[in-house]
């Protein structure tokens, strides 16, 4: 009877203790939003959808505070430019074709006088979209060597500062477009 009790007990204690998480690395980072699965990342696609999805999800995962207008997300819209050299427009105006992306925020709160503000953006040209180079069949713009690795770093970043450097906030945006 003693030793089921025991059992029991010890099944018990390691239920309720957290569940370690595991440290991301850069890499891991520029792997996964670097990916083919993320179709290079495109203002407004799907593959921006799942990649800001997993930065409030790394930010989350950190223990950082959610700070976007809908927990870590701050969405915007505007219409694409149709001339190179043309500013982009963010005033809409409704019946305009659009393109919604969407921000990543996320804060540490020391509760210190002054905030550091880091930004990144993980966006980036979809198939070859405004701005690409390529020419011919579309491709995949992985983005590793830019918006990924920028993010990346970000990330570990934020990691490291939610213990040392108390002095200061923390606001980490991560940017779509």
């Amino acid at each position: 009877m003693k030793k089921g009790i025991a059992v029991v007990f010890l099944l018990l204690l390691m239920a309720c203790q957290q569940e370690k998480t595991k440290t991301v690395t850069i890499k891991e980072d520029v792997a996964f939003l670097s990916s083919d699965a993320l179709e290079g990342r495109q203002t407004g696609s799907n593959g921006e959808l799942k990649a800001a999805a997993y930065i409030a999800e790394r930010f989350q995962n950190m223990g950082l505070k959610a700070q976007g207008t809908n927990t870590y997300f701050q969405t915007f819209s505007f219409r694409p430019k149709t001339d190179p050299h043309q500013a982009v427009n963010y005033t809409i105006k409704d019946g305009d074709s659009t393109i919604t992306g969407t921000n990543v925020i996320g804060f540490i709160d020391h509760k210190a006088e002054n905030t550091i503000i880091i930004g990144a953006h993980y966006d980036h040209l979809g198939l070859g979209a405004e701005g690409s180079l390529h020419r011919g069949e579309t491709a995949i713009h992985n983005g590793a060597d830019d918006n990924a690795s920028g993010v990346a770093v970000l990330l570990n970043l934020a990691e490291k500062l939610k213990s040392v450097n108390t002095n200061n906030n923390y606001l980490f945006i991560t940017f779509s477009r």
